[in-house]
């Protein structure tokens, strides 16, 4: 299958497949993409069916568009909301509450669209944009710099590395839990939100003010 989403060239056809993936977003906000059909996406675009084939072959080729939409709007989404902490003027611990809270905020919302776009990426990395780990690095930087405002309170040797690590595994515990909590491998420690949130706190001050074992 043919994954990569090339921009079409006519402003109309261009704004007929926005108004697909707009539609496809909004659907998403309730339901998985298993259970979301072609005719449900035509019907919440105002679109005849012909016009979506016309595009695309089949539902799970409009999820190449749908993740050049989302990873083109997080570095902007994700800058607004780090832009709001005061990193300069909160200490250490509140500095880890608060880079938690914005990973978690990552999969929390519209998580049925961004557990769509997750299957979709490890099952087709081919397809994604061919900027994506510049565009990572740079979105998962912004915690990295707030926290070694604290490097005083980092035991590790090298804290930058430390630290991103340790944002690397409070995402991929977020992910996991949140957007694949049905999976055997989450049902086996179950926990609501709030007891999420306070364990990877919990996990992500100590490995960063832990001696490391001797």
């Amino acid at each position: 299958m043919r994954w990569k989403c090339s921009p079409p060239v006519q402003e109309r056809s261009r704004e007929t497949i926005d108004r697909f993936a707009a539609a496809a977003e909004d659907l998403l906000r309730t339901q998985p993409f298993e259970q979301v059909t072609v005719q449900d996406i035509v019907k919440a675009a105002g679109r005849p069916i012909g016009s979506f084939y016309a595009r695309f072959a089949s539902k799970e080729a409009l999820l190449p568009y749908l993740y050049q939409r989302y990873h083109d709007g997080l570095e902007a989404l994700y800058a607004a909301r780090f832009r709001r902490v005061d990193w300069e003027g909160i200490e250490f611990e509140d500095a880890v509450a608060e880079v938690v809270d914005l990973l978690l905020g990552l999969y929390t919302e519209r998580r049925w669209l961004i557990r769509a776009l997750a299957l979709f990426a490890r099952m087709h990395p081919e397809a994604l944009p061919p900027d994506l780990v510049e565009q990572r690095r740079r979105v998962f930087e912004q915690p990295v710099d707030a926290l070694l405002r604290h490097r005083d309170r980092i035991r590790h040797a090298d804290p930058a590395s430390a630290i991103r690590f340790g944002v690397f595994f409070v995402s991929s515990v977020a992910r996991d839990k949140l957007l694949f909590d049905e999976a055997p491998h989450a049902r086996v420690t179950p926990m609501t939100r709030a007891v999420l949130r306070d364990e990877l706190i919990r996990s992500l001050f100590a490995y960063l003010s832990s001696e490391p074992p001797r």
